[in-house]
């Protein structure tokens, strides 16, 4: 596939896994968050999502393209797709279970024209959410619940919510043939003496996700992922991370409950999730025992993208 020549000032690139009962508002709230800028916003689905009600109604959505990508494909594989045909000099992600603020967009785009190479904004709980979605939050997003007063750099930024400068992706682009993985990206331009920041006005909302059954499948896939390329790209002994397998979910979580407990107003949330956190904890840490013993990472094959007229 080509990639554009002609650029815009921000690419919206949306990972859609399961989000049939948030995509059309993430969706919405991108568009008002880009309103009046040179924007793009760029959706990658899966084929088995493609027929999901949700997808198809944000297809016919003036402006947004949908890209497919065959199965099996994980979140940083779908987000690759899209970096690949996007046109912005600086390119955002996000994931189709988010719904941005009304300064998001203006919020990135001011981080980067600050002097930091990636920026986030901050993560939070919907109202409505329950807790398998409380769970997902907490495993994913804990290092990040801080508040965010004013820009502040940082050693790591969360990549369901970031923002990067063109040229900083385009001199790693060789590095995501297997998947845009944020943690080994902001190592190497953190290397480079790359800055990142959280920034106050690019706030987001995590809604309703998926059944339990649905995400634990997703992080048993992630961690065999994971462990496939431990072993594969830092020559990690696949039987050292098989044997260390048991233990995982109880340092997972108990990580977790350090960052959560210092925070009173989640505390009895915390509670309420802490089985299905455990769960999910688990299929992690089978995925990466089995991805290290059996799994070795390889690209997805992309489909044809669709455009909304």
């Amino acid at each position: 596939m080509t990639v554009p020549t002609d650029r815009c000032a921000l690419s919206v690139v949306i990972g859609s896994i399961a989000c049939s009962r948030s995509i059309e508002r993430c969706v919405a709230s991108i568009e008002a968050a880009c309103k009046g800028l040179d924007s793009e916003i760029i959706v990658v689905t899966v084929a088995a999502d493609e027929a999901d009600e949700g997808v198809a109604t944000v297809a016919r959505r003036p402006g947004v393209r949908v890209q497919t990508l065959a199965p099996p494909a994980l979140m940083p594989h779908l987000w690759a797709a899209g970096l690949a045909i996007s046109r912005g000099q600086v390119v955002a992600f996000t994931t189709g279970h988010f719904e941005v603020s009304e300064s998001w967009a203006r919020g990135l785009l001011g981080g980067i024209e600050r002097g930091a190479t990636g920026v986030a904004g901050s993560l939070s709980l919907a109202p409505e959410t329950r807790p398998v979605d409380w769970a997902v939050f907490y495993l994913r997003y804990s290092p990040f619940l801080e508040d965010i007063p004013s820009d502040r750099d940082v050693a790591d930024i969360p990549g369901d919510n970031a923002a990067y400068r063109r040229d900083a992706l385009d001199r790693h682009s060789t590095s995501f043939a297997d998947g845009f993985w944020e943690v080994d990206f902001h190592r190497r331009i953190r290397a480079e003496g790359a800055r990142l920041a959280l920034v106050p006005a690019a706030g987001t909302r995590f809604r309703p996700f998926a059944s339990l059954r649905a995400f634990a499948r997703q992080r048993f896939e992630h961690g065999c992922q994971f462990g496939g390329w431990r072993v594969k790209f830092h020559g990690r002994p696949a039987w050292l991370i098989a044997v260390a397998a048991p233990a995982v979910p109880f340092v997972l979580v108990g990580r977790i409950a350090r960052r959560v407990l210092r925070r009173p107003s989640e505390r009895m949330r915390f509670i309420g999730a802490l089985p299905a956190l455990m769960t999910l904890a688990t299929a992690w840490a089978a995925g990466e025992a089995w991805g290290a013993l059996f799994h070795r990472p390889s690209p997805p094959v992309a489909s044809n993208p669709v455009t909304s007229a």
